[in-house]
This record gives C-alpha cells, structure tokens and sequence, in this order.
C-alpha cells in the first residue's frame, strides 16, 4: 500500500519511524564499538581495552558484532521505505523486533547455561563467574523492542480478508 493515496488510506508511520531511528542507531553504534573492541584485540592483544566498551559490557566479538550491525541496518532500512511513502516499511520495524527478541533470547540461554555450569555442575573453568560477565549490547538493547511488542503485538495479528 502506497500512503500517498487518499487521506482514508493513509497511516500513521511516525511512531514507528522514530521507533526505528533510535533502536537502529543504538544497534548499529554499539555494533560498531563491539567490532572496533574485536579488531583491537585481535590486532594489539590480550592486553587491548576500550573504557567505553567496558562500561557498556561490550565484549571483544566480531561475530556479534555483526549480529548487531545486521539488526541495525534492518530498524534503519525500514525508516528509509517508510520515508519514501511505503508503509510496507513498517514490516521492517517488526523483523527487527524480532530479530532482537531473538538473539536477547539465545544470549539469555548461553548466560543460564553459564548460570549451570558454575553453580550446579561447579565446573573449574567458570571460577569466578557472574551473570555480568555473560552481559552484551543485545540483551539490555532489546529491551526497547520488548516494549514495543508489548504494546504493538496487537498489530502484528494477522488480519483476516473478506
């Protein structure tokens, strides 16, 4: 569906665009800093450290990273349609919710299964633990779509034809 069509038709993007600059420009600064975290390390050490990126719990993982970037570029992808007088790009907005929701879910069983490993199975290797040292950009970044499924869920109903 165009927007550009009569004053019936059209809906109300802005909502959803404001919503997807900011989740977008989070996801991709902070998948930027994680990359530029992974980079340092492989190229000067162990010993490399970003004090921004400590205080963010971003670790040195460019693979995640990439995950980051990639949701990023779908929440920014969608504003740019929804810009352009497609309201279509308002689906980009739910991909990545999802997608968010997604990868906070499997970072959130990686840190329950960290969880196990130091406390039930007393594994050596995770002396020392604690549920900050599993914290990324993709679980306290997903918070924001969280709400946002909460409160637009409604919407992402399927909506039967006639």
């Amino acid at each position: 569906m165009d927007i550009n069509g009569t004053m019936e038709e059209k809906q109300d993007t802005r909502v959803a665009m404001v919503f997807s600059v900011i989740c977008g420009s989070l996801y991709i600064i902070l998948g930027l800093l994680q990359m530029a975290a992974g980079t340092g390390k492989m190229v000067m050490g162990n010993g490399f450290s970003m004090p921004l990126a400590d205080i963010l719990f971003v670790p040195a993982d460019i693979i995640g990273s990439f995950v980051l970037l990639l949701i990023g570029t779908v929440f920014i992808y969608g504003v740019m349609e929804m810009r352009s007088g497609t309201y279509e790009g308002i689906s980009y907005a739910y991909v990545g919710i999802l997608l968010a929701l997604i990868f906070a879910l499997i970072y959130l069983l990686v840190c329950t299964g960290n969880l196990l490993e130091t406390y039930l199975l007393k594994n050596e290797e995770f002396a020392g633990w604690t549920p900050l040292s599993d914290m990324r950009p993709g679980i306290y970044l997903a918070i924001l779509p969280l709400v946002a499924y909460i409160k637009w869920k409604d919407f992402l109903e399927p909506v039967p034809r006639n």
